[in-house]
């Protein structure tokens, strides 16, 4: 019995130990497969703190970057609102400049088009707003042939980059001007023209001034050949009638001081006429030896053409020397009347102008025995001249001399002198 409970108690124990034993498998198996797992938590643990570490510092490296962005972005700001504020400014001027110039001044596409224009170019182009002129083609509004040549020439060049310069008339409806224009291309980034500067300054002044010049010089050489010509007249005819040398010298010296006085009084009436009272007062000067009352004049203010101013100043001249040789002004009592007036004509016709020349209080006068030069000059000039009709009388009391010749629109105001 007792063996039989020893070997139950026996096979009990070993029983309890295979059951610890497998128990301490498993523990180990768990602690095993714990410990593993333990591993695998610091493993992963590590790799996320690696992870969030990485993390923070391309947080740190994005915040700092974002402020230099954010510095940087103010700094451009800053910088861009200056230039802002100076660019307005810059335009502010700009445009004050543009608003006071008198020139035309305007931005033009490569094609030619309108961009912008200066405050007056509305009113020179004939629109009467700016906005009316964007987008139009500049070179539609020059008609005239060869300024719409000059301007697409010069359009064309800017386009190539060249600077050019050129005169243009602009016609807009009844007004024509005259511009002195400079086109210059714009570069852009790449120093290619991206866009024309046109500026244009008006000229038609000196245009106008230049064409009365080109007709004054043609005038005047008109005038200084029938001034040679009526020269080569006088001293031909004064050396064909004079009795000796001296005495053509005396005569042909005289004429010429008359015909010079006469071109003076043409001077101041720009060679194209002469104011009658001014060739009077050159007779008075030569001939009047400053002595008060030897010529008596009274007459309106009438303007004689070149030709006739001329003429008549020969005229005077013959006449107030005969009276100094021979009437009225020979003697210290006498003295020239001359007057002359404006009538109507008849049938309403040109005005006519009625000339006088009596000679009063000199010696007895006779008929000259022939026919001289200046009988002739006075009798056939005044009538080629003038184309009227002219009488010249030798009175006891002195010559007399009256013509009537009809005579363009003329301005007439009352004049009444007694010269010395």
């Amino acid at each position: 019995m007792d063996l039989l409970v020893a070997e139950k108690e026996q096979d009990s124990a070993q029983g309890r130990i295979a059951v610890l034993e497998a128990e301490n498998l498993r523990l180990r198996r768990l602690l095993s497969q714990a410990t593993e797992l333990a591993d695998f938590e610091i493993q992963r643990n590590a790799r996320l703190g690696h992870i969030v570490e990485i993390e923070r510092v391309a947080a740190r490296n994005t915040a700092a970057h974002y402020r230099r962005d954010l510095e940087d972005g103010a700094a451009r700001l800053a910088s861009a609102e200056d230039l802002n504020a100076k660019l307005k400014a810059s335009e502010e001027f700009n445009r004050r400049i543009l608003w006071t110039t008198n020139d035309f001044v305007a931005v033009l596409d490569l094609d030619g088009g309108l961009m912008t224009v200066s405050d007056n170019g509305p009113s020179i182009l004939g629109l009467p707003r700016a906005t009316d002129a964007l987008g139009q083609l500049w070179l539609d509004f020059w008609s005239c042939p060869e300024s719409r040549e000059a301007v697409a020439d010069g359009i064309h060049s800017a386009r190539l980059g060249r600077s050019n310069r050129f005169q243009a008339r602009l016609e807009i409806g009844e007004v024509s001007t005259w511009w002195d224009i400079a086109v210059t291309p714009i570069h852009g980034a790449d120093e290619r023209p991206e866009r024309i500067l046109a500026v244009a300054r008006d000229i038609t002044e000196l245009k106008d001034a230049e064409a009365r010049q080109t007709l004054l010089m043609q005038e005047l050489a008109h005038r200084m050949k029938n001034t040679l010509a009526l020269v080569q007249a006088v001293a031909s005819q004064t050396l064909r009638n004079a009795e000796s040398l001296e005495t053509a010298a005396d005569s042909l010296a005289a004429r010429l001081l008359a015909l010079a006085q006469a071109h003076d009084v043409l001077v101041l009436g720009s060679f194209a006429s002469a104011p009658l009272s001014a060739l009077v007062q050159t007779t008075v000067t030569l001939h009047g030896d400053g002595v008060p009352g030897r010529f008596r004049i009274e007459g309106p203010d009438v303007t004689l053409n070149a030709h006739q101013g001329m003429t008549l100043a020969l005229m005077l001249h013959e006449l107030g020397t005969n009276a100094t040789k021979y009437g009225s002004l020979s003697s210290a009592v006498g003295h020239v009347a001359v007057t002359w007036h404006v009538r109507a004509g008849h049938g309403g016709g040109h005005p006519v102008l009625c000339f006088r020349w009596e000679e009063i209080g000199g010696p007895p006068v006779l008929p000259p025995s022939r026919t001289g030069f200046g009988t002739r000059l006075i009798a056939r000039s005044l009538a080629h001249s003038f184309g009227g009709t002219v009488s010249l009388s030798y009175p006891v009391s002195g010559a007399v001399l009256t013509f009537e010749s009809p005579l363009a629109p003329v301005q007439a105001e009352p004049l009444l002198q007694r010269a010395g």
